[in-house]
């Protein structure tokens, strides 16, 4: 069966978060793009980096009042004092004091209470945007990531937050638009996951999900390096990986693990395009990345879809059948594939 892989390397600007209709305006020509590069007669993935949720924590609440900062610290030293009483208020209703060792008033503690004072709103704009996207193309859409706590709806209690830990979560939303699954990441990255308070998933929410595309898994950046979630993956029959990133490395500086690699080489040889290579299930990678500055927030890295050509060692050249031209630009890549029926894992 043929389908399109579709992976957004976008570059969005503060100005793109100001609200939600400019954060829409902004993914809806995204996705005019993306679905103006392949053939719709095929069912499609579309796939949104990690973080692309990151600032509608904020920004859309705040945004005549941190357009002009500089950095995330100007930004809390902004929004912060001037809403401390509803931060301590939703402090109270979560009992964030009771988590962990982390202390209420420490930096990593505040920022995380901001996070969840607007989560409701954030997701709102999150899930709106996303799920009105996939129902208007008619496509699976993973719509990057937002750091958001577990929210839930009910006929009693509405939309509420159900936790008081706030993750790195991406959605994957179907061609009707409703949420087919909520993947957090496991392994957090210092300094700004680990420093604001942020929480990791657990492995056993890594569940794959049947579609008519195949096989579908989800790892959020930094997971895709871990073998053992790939095999996890795997073990399960899982055809297509999806893995939204956002590298605030220089691509082409030396990789600070191996100085005789360059950063770009490293995602290359270490991630989905070397990692899937030999997999008994896994056919395809696709890597979807964030670029572009906001704040003091750089990212840089070229998005890619890979194949798993069935053998260990296989040649970048081989693996990869598309690729971003340049590190710091917007781009669509796209890739037209074939995927076997879904079938069970062989016990």
């Amino acid at each position: 069966m043929k389908i399109n892989l579709v992976a957004v390397q976008a570059k969005p600007e503060l100005a793109d978060y100001a609200s939600p209709q400019a954060f829409y305006d902004k993914m809806s020509a995204l996705m005019q793009r993306a679905a103006a590069s392949v053939d719709r007669q095929y069912p499609t993935l579309v796939a949104f980096p990690e973080a692309i949720g990151l600032f509608l924590a904020f920004v859309p609440f705040y945004y005549q009042r941190i357009k002009n900062c500089r950095t995330l610290s100007q930004v809390m030293l902004k929004v912060i004092p001037s809403n401390l009483s509803g931060l301590l208020g939703t402090a109270w209703r979560h009992r964030v004091w009771d988590i962990g060792k982390l202390a209420l008033l420490n930096t990593g503690g505040l920022s995380r209470l901001a996070f969840l004072h607007r989560a409701l709103g954030a997701e709102k704009i999150y899930v709106d945007t996303f799920s009105s996207l996939a129902r208007e193309y008619g496509v699976y859409l993973l719509g990057g990531s937002i750091y958001i706590p577990p929210i839930e709806r009910e006929p009693i209690k509405g939309r509420h937050i159900v936790g008081s830990r706030v993750y790195n979560t991406a959605y994957l939303f179907s061609p009707q638009g409703l949420i087919l699954r909520r993947v957090p990441k496991i392994n957090l990255v210092p300094p700004l996951e680990t420093s604001v308070g942020f929480s990791g998933g657990a492995k056993n929410e890594l569940c794959p999900i049947d579609t008519p595309l195949g096989r579908m898994g989800i790892l959020v950046c930094y997971d895709g390096f871990h073998q053992t979630l790939i095999e996890h993956y795997d073990a399960l029959g899982t055809q297509i990986i999806i893995k939204p990133s956002y590298n605030l490395h220089r691509w082409d500086v030396p990789w600070w693990v191996d100085r005789s690699l360059s950063e770009g080489e490293a995602w290359l040889r270490e991630g989905l395009p070397s990692i899937i290579q030999g997999r008994q299930n896994i056919c395809y990678g696709v890597n979807p990345m964030m670029v572009g500055r906001i704040f003091d927030l750089e990212a840089e890295g070229r998005s890619s879809i890979s194949l798993n050509t069935g053998q260990l060692g296989a040649s970048l050249e081989n693996a990869l059948l598309a690729i971003a031209a340049k590190p710091t630009e917007e781009e669509i890549i796209c890739a037209s594939v074939d995927v076997p029926e879904v079938h069970q894992p062989t016990p």
